[in-house]
C-alpha cells in the first residue's frame, strides 16, 4: 500500500472491543464501517478458535466493504483469515517475523508508548505505530500511564512513520490529536460503549474525513 493511501486508511482506525455489553463485535464493525471507519481491527485477548468464525465474518464484512482488515497480537490468525495485516505490542511476536509470514505486502503495526520503546523497537518491517494512551482510558486494563498531546508529538518528530494515536479518544480531542502530529486516531469505547454508537462514530467521522494539518508547536 502506498503510503498516502495507508494515511489515509489510518484517519479512522476502529478496533472491537469483546467486553461491550449487548452489542457485539460484528455489530460495531458494521457500526464503525457505516459511519466512516477507514480500518478496522480485530482484538479479543482471550481469543479461541471458537471466535474464528467471528473474526472471519468481520474480515468478510471489511472487505465488502474496502476497509483494511488488520488482527491484533495474532499473526497466524491474521494468516489464516487472510486479514489485510497485524498489529502487535511490544511482547509480541518481531515485526520482521510478522512480515516474513505475512508477505511484503501485509500492513504490519507496532504499539510504541514512549522514546524508550522507540529505541528499542526494530522498525524496518513496520508501516506505522500506534502510540498511547494519549488520554486516560478504561478500556484497556494493561494500559499505561497516559503520555498527553505532548506525548505524542514527541514521537511523531521521532520517526518517519506515521503514528496513530490511541487511549481515550473522542470527538472532543481528536482534532488536537491530528494537531499534534497524528496520521489518525483509533477509538473502541467511544464507539463500543456508547449510549448512542453510531451517532459517536459519526461525529468522529466528520473529523476524519477533513483533518487539520499537523502543527507540532500546536498546544490543546
Amino acid at each position: 500500500m502506498l503510503r498516502k493511501d495507508l494515511e489515509k486508511a489510518l484517519r479512522f482506525y476502529y478496533i472491537t472491543d469483546d467486553e461491550a455489553s449487548g452489542l457485539p463485535p460484528a455489530a460495531q464493525v458494521e457500526i464503525a464501517i457505516e459511519a466512516g471507519a477507514t480500518l478496522i481491527q480485530y482484538r479479543r485477548k482471550n481469543f479461541s478458535l471458537e471466535f474464528f468464525d467471528e473474526v472471519a465474518a468481520i474480515r468478510e464484512l471489511a472487505g465488502r466493504n474496502s476497509v483494511p482488515f488488520l488482527v491484533n497480537d495474532d499473526v497466524l490468525l491474521a494468516r489464516a483469515v487472510a486479514a489485510d495485516g497485524v498489529h502487535l505490542g511490544q511482547t509480541d511476536e518481531s515485526p520482521a517475523l510478522a512480515r516474513r509470514i505475512l508477505g511484503p505486502d501485509a500492513i504490519v503495526g507496532v504499539s510504541v508508548s514512549n522514546l524508550r520503546e522507540l529505541e528499542h523497537t526494530d522498525l524496518a518491517s513496520c508501516d506505522y505505530m500506534g502510540t498511547g494512551p494519549v488520554f486516560g482510558t478504561k478500556t484497556k486494563k494493561d494500559a499505561k500511564p497516559a503520555c498527553g498531546l505532548d506525548g505524542l508529538a514527541t514521537v511523531v518528530r521521532a520517526t518517519a512513520l506515521p503514528v496513530v494515536a490511541i487511549g481515550g479518544i473522542d470527538a472532543q480531542n481528536a482534532f488536537a490529536c491530528f494537531r499534534h502530529g497524528a496520521a489518525g486516531v483509533a477509538v473502541i469505547s467511544y464507539i463500543s460503549r456508547a449510549a448512542d454508537p453510531l451517532q459517536n462514530a459519526r461525529k468522529l467521522a466528520e473529523i476524519c474525513r477533513n483533518p487539520p494539518p499537523a502543527d507540532l508547536m500546536a498546544r490543546a
